[in-house]
């Protein structure tokens, strides 16, 4: 779609252009953050992050212990996510797995055990999905 086009439609339904620009903000949000888990953060950082993230996004808010997340990818494609080799895949699940953080209940289904500890390591902050307020009007900033 042409930019002057949206630009158009922005101007005639402001609503409209509200929701393109905060899925703008949300998306650069979730860019920043990747670049950071992929450019500074250790693999067992970075796969405890990679988790937070799909339980946040899985029940729209925060996840607690027990939380199920719907997983149907295999450890070569999540190596792939996470720029890692599948060996260093498989190790890092193996210590996520042995510090009672995560279990894998079957091939398609993953179970958080601690909330607090796998967001603790993954240094995992939610408020760049923007799952919070969703009127800028009811924003809040620290």
């Amino acid at each position: 779609m042409p930019h002057a086009s949206l630009r158009q439609l922005a101007t005639h339904f402001p609503n409209i252009g509200e929701a393109f620009w905060r899925h703008c903000v949300v998306d650069a949000g979730i860019l920043m953050e990747w670049v950071v888990n992929v450019g500074r953060r250790d693999a067992r950082k970075r796969m405890a992050h990679f988790f937070c993230e799909l339980a946040t996004r899985a029940v729209g808010g925060t996840p607690g212990n027990g939380t199920v997340i719907p997983f149907p990818i295999t450890q070569f494609q999540l190596s792939d996510i996470l720029s890692l080799t599948a060996v260093h895949i498989n190790r890092t699940l193996q210590v996520l797995r042995q510090a009672g953080l995560l279990e894998i209940a079957d091939r398609s289904t993953h179970r958080i055990l601690d909330w607090n500890g796998l967001a603790r390591i993954g240094e995992f902050d939610p408020t760049y999905l923007q799952l919070g307020p969703r009127s800028l009007d009811e924003v809040t900033y620290a």
